[in-house]
């Protein structure tokens, strides 16, 4: 089940428990803005799996490799399975306990230990008594007070929490490997980059030493240009070594020995339309942080029912049914039927004050989960804002350093062309082209961290999701 889908199904489930906590999310989202201070007024759709929107084939093929084969995931995934079992544990405890015991016992009798015997001498001394039983016994806590339904409650909210945390690592994983993916491309262009710009500067250096052995230019130039040469080999090294750490971290995400070997395209995936961000109130729902925080908050209030309830006496029915006989062959006979019925009650009489303590245990933890939601939910709102004002700080910073690039280019050609023709000095010329490389490696890293706001927006707003209703609630 995709991602998005599990934590809507958990939202619904999470809507029909009754819960113990003060408060819900619906009472947090009274807190919130009835809209983003960055205004986003996008009507496009976006995919259910969000990193679709790329129109990338490759990233979509990467992502898939690490949600099936990242050991985080199989972690998440054994955790919310023993979550699961827990919760399969606590209702148990709502149904009768019927277990079935057999057994065979002996036992001898002295006669001599009482200090005497028996008369004749024939007759024994000692005795042996051999019984075989067979027993069907049940035991049922009728929890009046609600302690077993509690503990099922708070079991069943921890593994819905759960549930989400899974949903949470999913999602975390497929936007660290598309940041990574694309970190990637990125440190490719600027290796290729830096490898054009040694092979410029070679070039350079072999016109000026040529033009300086025919003592037109100066040994400064010469000096200047060689310089500039050495300058660029250490970037390009540099580049190279940045280049392979990034691709050996996206190996290891996508679970792969890294070794530097995968294959990574010489394009960034173009920018996707602008997303419908929504109201605020409706990341509570989408996002697997905060539907994992309410559930806890849930789970935490239901451990508070629990120990209440402890205070209370717990009554028990008990029975059981069987056959007890000296005689094996006798064990199923009807003459050797037994049976017994009872009721216990257990009443808390002193315990030094550990259930109170336990009581007041529980109310701090509530508290902790009531402001663990709201912190969380505050860091939410501060991503989604984040994201929102970056993407367009990031448009303007794409446009404006488009148009240096251009020009840059475009000066680098003049001051070669001067050059070329003894008007211009060679300063000039490695000056031009330093403003042109620089423009370019920055223009390509503005693009590269707009693709990764763009991620850094679907994570924010809980992933991906296909529609807008008209009420503005996500069609997830």
């Amino acid at each position: 089940m995709h991602p998005t889908h599990s934590i809507t199904a958990a939202g619904l489930l999470l809507a029909g428990c009754a819960t113990d906590s003060n408060r819900t999310a619906r009472d947090f989202a009274d807190e919130l803005p009835a809209k983003w201070t960055t205004s986003n007024t996008s009507t496009s759709q976006a995919p259910a799996f969000w990193w679709h929107n790329f129109r990338d084939d490759q990233l979509s093929e990467v992502i898939g490799h690490a949600l099936a084969a990242n050991p985080d995931v199989w972690s998440a995934a054994a955790r919310l399975e023993a979550a699961w079992a827990q919760a399969r544990i606590a209702s148990s405890e709502q149904l009768p306990q019927i277990g079935l015991s057999g057994g065979l016992s002996k036992s001898k009798l002295n006669m001599a230990q009482f200090g005497f015997k028996l008369p004749g001498g024939n007759l024994p001394n000692a005795f042996v008594n051999e019984r075989h039983n067979l027993t069907l016994g049940a035991q049922w806590e009728l929890d009046l007070w609600g302690r077993v339904r509690a503990g099922k409650r708070a079991a069943r909210a921890n593994a819905l929490g759960q549930a989400a945390e899974f949903a949470g690592v999913r999602h975390s994983l497929a936007g660290q490997v598309a940041k990574a993916w694309m970190l990637a491309i990125e440190a490719q262009q600027q290796v290729r980059l830096a490898g054009f710009t040694v092979a410029t500067h070679e070039t350079t250096v072999a016109q000026i030493r040529a033009r300086f052995e025919q003592g037109i230019l100066s040994s400064i130039d010469l000096r200047l240009a060689g310089a500039n040469l050495s300058a660029a080999k250490a970037q390009l090294a540099e580049l190279e070594s940045v280049a392979g750490q990034v691709v050996r971290q996206l190996e290891v995400l996508i679970g792969q020995f890294p070794a530097n070997k995968l294959v990574i395209p010489d394009k960034l995936p173009t920018m996707p339309p602008s997303i419908p961000a929504g109201v605020p109130a409706e990341i509570l729902s989408r996002r697997p942080d905060l539907v994992a925080a309410e559930h806890r908050l849930f789970s935490t209030g239901a451990t508070l029912s629990q120990a209440k309830a402890s205070l209370y006496p717990q009554i028990s029915l008990t029975g059981s049914a069987g056959t007890s006989t000296s005689e094996l062959s006798d064990l199923i006979s009807g003459d050797s039927v037994i049976w017994n019925l009872g009721t216990n009650l257990t009443q808390p009489v002193f315990q030094a004050g550990r259930l109170r303590a336990n009581i007041r245990l529980q109310r701090a933890n509530l508290k902790a989960a009531e402001e663990a939601f709201r912190s969380t939910m505050l860091k939410a709102m501060g991503e989604v804002e984040n994201a929102l004002a970056t993407g367009q700080q990031l448009a303007a910073m794409d446009e404006a350093l488009g148009v240096a690039y251009e020009q840059s280019q475009a000066a680098v050609q003049v001051a070669q062309e001067r050059f070329d023709r003894g008007l211009g000095n060679i300063i000039t010329l490695l000056e031009a082209r330093r403003r042109a490389i620089s423009a370019e490696g920055q223009w390509r890293a503005a693009r590269r961290r707009q693709l990764e706001n763009r991620v850094n927006l679907h994570l924010a707003l809980g992933g991906g999701f296909e529609s807008l209703k008209s009420n503005g609630t996500a069609d997830n």
